[in-house]
């Protein structure tokens, strides 16, 4: 275990999941010390499961109050640890419940929540036999330092490495800041603004880098226009932020020149992303090329795309295997976008045998990475609603209706009780229907 040095190593020995949050914990401490607890308090939540898959158990509560007491009962945990448990609960409420404290008293909660949290792991690390011993490890130095530092770089020196970093660091704190389940609004502007820094710090990085502006490349519609391979990335990475909607400075159209232009100067990974840019600009021709070539690069994003390409039927023939195939392989490595879809593929039976199963299944596999649009197709009166009328379609199909000959509708005029009824009786009106 020589090679844990730091505590920030010490918990990627975990769950993924606690690594992140850890490590995302450690980012913010002081920028975001609410954002901190919350991930302190996610992993307390990820430790109380990974106690109770351990011992078999399934909680009977989804109050963490109840499930540490609930391990304590079972003797999952000790009383020390228990105790550790509900101090560090209590102090991360503050960064869920509490909006009032200032930002000393949160920082303050964090530091001690951080240090607290590391016991719990280091019980936790013996508990599930992670090793005999815990490994020794120091506590890195966080409190937005590595932020001054970038930016004092920047103010100092005209390397475009040194924006390209600060550009990254801002990329990682809007991703941090929208992957919060907040009410509050404010997480969302913290996350734009944080995108809109990133996207000027790339772009300052790629006007060093090749001597041209992101705008000399799009007005000149790549013509003419010398990139240096350097800043082929820097490009890349402000074009993705543009895609992927985090700040919307370029349109559709001015994002697709300058994948095109990464694309011809044998950018492989701006393939998929230049294949998806003319599927939504309706050039399926094109899509399909970039999506399907050799070059591109076996990503998630890829794959994701080649479903929606397969299934749709738009720029192929619909594949109901490749597009499973498809989406399956980027299910696996993690994206709940194809999840989601192999859930509705399955529930409807469209492209492959239907199968409730499978369908439950995919569609909980994306309700637990986060994907809200399987939350809604799953909900239980939904699903209820469409079951009711599935069962009076198959009703009706299974049912020979007998539909006897229809009457046409005739204007007709009112008769007089003395005149012949126009039932054909040759009887009065007064005397046969008009009675």
């Amino acid at each position: 275990m020589s090679f844990i040095n730091t505590d920030e190593q010490f918990a990627a020995l975990f769950k993924e999941s606690i690594a992140s949050d850890y490590k995302n914990a450690l980012l913010l401490m002081n920028v975001s010390p609410d954002v901190s607890l919350f991930k302190f308090r996610r992993i307390l939540e990820t430790l109380c499961l990974l106690y109770a898959q351990r011992h078999s158990y399934e909680f009977t509560s989804k109050n963490l109050w109840e499930q540490i007491n609930e391990l304590k009962d079972i003797n999952a945990i000790h009383g020390a640890d228990r105790e550790l448990f509900h101090g560090v609960r209590e102090l991360t409420n503050d960064g869920v419940h509490n909006k009032e404290l200032s930002k000393e008293i949160l920082v303050s909660n964090a530091l001690v929540s951080r240090r607290q949290v590391l016991n719990l792991l280091e019980s936790a690390y013996l508990s599930f036999g992670l090793g005999k011993c815990i490994p020794k490890y120091e506590l890195i130095n966080v409190g937005g330092q590595e932020h001054k530092d970038l930016w004092f770089n920047c103010l100092m020196s005209c390397d475009y490495k040194e924006y390209l970093s600060l550009g990254d660091f801002y990329e990682k704190m809007g991703e941090v800041f929208e992957s919060e389940d907040f009410d509050d609004k404010s997480f969302t502007a913290r996350a734009q603004s944080m995108y809109a820094f990133a996207a000027e710090s790339y772009k300052s990085a790629f006007q060093l880098c090749s001597k041209k502006t992101i705008t000399d490349v799009i007005s000149s519609d790549d013509k003419q226009v010398s990139i240096t391979q350097q800043s082929h990335q820097i490009l890349f990475k402000y074009a993705l932020l543009c895609l992927n909607h985090k700040v919307d400075n370029l349109q559709i159209t001015e994002i697709t020149i300058l994948l095109s232009a990464l694309a011809k100067r044998g950018f492989y990974a701006a393939y998929a992303y230049l294949g998806w840019c003319h599927y939504l600009s309706e050039d399926y021709k094109k899509a399909h090329k970039y999506l399907t070539h050799k070059k591109a690069e076996d990503t998630v994003f890829l794959f994701q795309k080649l479903g929606v390409l397969y299934s749709s039927g738009k720029a192929c023939l619909v594949n109901g295997d490749k597009a499973v195939e498809s989406f399956q392989t980027a299910a696996m490595r993690g994206c709940n976008k194809s999840m989601f879809e192999l859930g509705k593929i399955y529930y409807k039976g469209e492209l492959v045998p239907k199968d409730d199963k499978l369908a439950q299944q995919y569609l909980c596999q994306a309700i637990a990475t986060g994907n809200f649009d399987a939350a809604l197709y799953l909900d239980e009166k939904y699903l209820k609603i469409r079951e009711l009328f599935s069962g009076l379609l198959d009703e009706i199909k299974g049912t020979k209706v007998k539909i006897g000959p229809q009457k046409c509708w005739t204007k007709t005029t009112k008769l007089g009780r003395n005149e012949l009824c126009s039932c054909g009786s040759n009887a009065k009106f007064k005397n046969c229907c008009g009675k």
